[in-house]
């Protein structure tokens, strides 16, 4: 009987060295990432409690957490009695309010070993202080651990700020100096909320801000009229703070398809060229036209005659110009204009130069006009020499009217002499 009652105190006393050791985690921080892992185990005996720390951090997020035990010590735990299996451990451990059951059994060259997942148990088998583990030995019976190993294996991961961001642009082709419209992405993804986001798209030159955004969440935000740059590469900034201050940021890039460039081209017309009336001149009319979707610049007209030479300056996409000018009569038009196409803002140099030639003719001069020369008349009296035919007329008149008398006299006298 005294025996017995000693028994445990002695073992008590040579497995102090095993207690001690519990209190120590033998798992430690993996690198700087977030993932933590720790594993705290103690010998439990009849009708004693062990206990062990396991130190989480209070923010953390439990990932797993798993209970094993095994009979193996002392020898007179092994059997529980009703089970038929004398090899087998205690199906139940009674961990800080939480009473588990093993869940699987496995084997290996100690012996059989029980598990059971706590993970979403894990505040329960902790203490109220929040990091004691304390595991009850109780005497042997049914069902019950009356001693043994336990060991638990805990993974976790501590709260962490992040960001991401992703960006792009509608449209996604575009040409160099083109506007289009940057678009962006801005998601929490770190673990604790986020204040004071400010996302910066087109190279900084616009601004948006965010007020608050939590883990997993997203926000999008957009920025027209952004010039498309020359290699096509659009930059996306965001930073933000933690709840405790510290600075988070995040950078992206997207692509914009480039398209080749459009062609620069230029048309220059001469109208009709008409000679005013008794002038040694004609009037020439000119249009200069842009007839591409490129703006160009240093419009300069050159040629013959040098009064229809012209320099403009810039000269709109679809845009066009007109002006007159004097040429000589039957003299020739030979005119030129030269442009620089205007690229992403920036005037190419002279090997991209667009030119166009017009050529025309100034009507001869017209002939002298010849006038008849005057009638020359004798002087006769009025009557008669402005109106002939009339004056012609009567006397014919009177011709026939004396013929006529003379008619009529001659017939009177023979009537009278017969």
């Amino acid at each position: 009987m005294r025996f017995s009652s000693v028994m445990p105190a002695l073992a008590l006393m040579l497995l102090t060295p095993l207690l001690a050791s519990a209190y120590v985690p033998r798992g430690l921080p993996v690198g700087t990432s977030t993932a933590h892992s720790a594993s705290v185990g103690a010998i439990s005996l009849p009708g004693l409690a062990s206990v062990a720390r396991l130190d989480v951090p209070r923010d953390a997020r439990i990932v797993a957490a798993e209970l094993s035990w095994r009979g193996d010590v002392p020898a007179w735990c092994r059997y529980v009695p009703g089970t038929g299996q004398p090899e087998l451990p205690a199906a139940n451990l009674t961990v800080g309010s939480e009473r588990v059951a093993a869940e699987r059994i496995t084997r290996d060259e100690r012996g059989y070993t029980a598990h059971a997942d706590v993970t979403d148990r894990l505040p329960g088998v902790l203490a109220a202080g929040g990091g004691a583990i304390v595991v009850r030995g109780l005497r042997s019976g049914v069902g019950h651990a009356c001693g043994g190993k336990w060991t638990l294996d805990v993974r976790w991961e501590t709260a962490r700020p992040a960001l991401s961001v992703r960006t792009e642009a509608e449209p996604p082709a575009a040409r160099p100096g083109e506007a289009v419209t940057q678009k962006a992405v801005v998601t929490n993804s770190g673990d604790v909320p986020l204040t004071g986001i400010v996302v910066e798209l087109a190279a900084g030159a616009c601004r948006r801000p965010v007020d608050r955004l939590d883990p997993g969440l997203n926000v999008a935000v957009s920025c027209d009229g952004v010039t498309t740059p020359p290699d096509g590469r659009l930059v996306a900034r965001v930073h933000g703070r933690s709840p405790d201050g510290e600075d988070v940021a995040a950078e992206a890039s997207g692509r914009i398809r480039l398209l080749p460039p459009p062609r620069a081209a230029v048309a220059l017309e001469v109208g009709e060229i008409r000679q005013a009336p008794g002038a040694r001149y004609a009037e020439v009319p000119v249009t200069v036209r842009n007839i591409s979707p490129v703006a160009l610049d240093g419009v300069v007209v050159s040629g013959e005659p040098p009064a229809c030479r012209r320099e403009f300056g810039r000269l709109d996409p679809w845009r066009e110009v007109s002006y007159r000018c004097r040429v000589g009569a039957g003299r020739s038009v030979d005119l030129a204009v030269t442009a620089f196409p205007v690229v992403g803002g920036a005037v190419r140099d002279t090997a991209h130069a667009v030119r166009a030639a017009a050529h025309a003719s100034a009507p001869p001069p017209a002939p002298p006009q010849v006038r008849p020369a005057p009638r020359q008349e004798r002087s006769e009296p009025t009557a008669v020499r402005e109106q002939p035919e009339r004056t012609a007329a009567i006397i014919a008149i009177l011709g026939v009217l004396v013929m006529t008398v003379s008619v009529g006299a001659l017939s009177s006298a023979t009537r009278v002499g017969r």
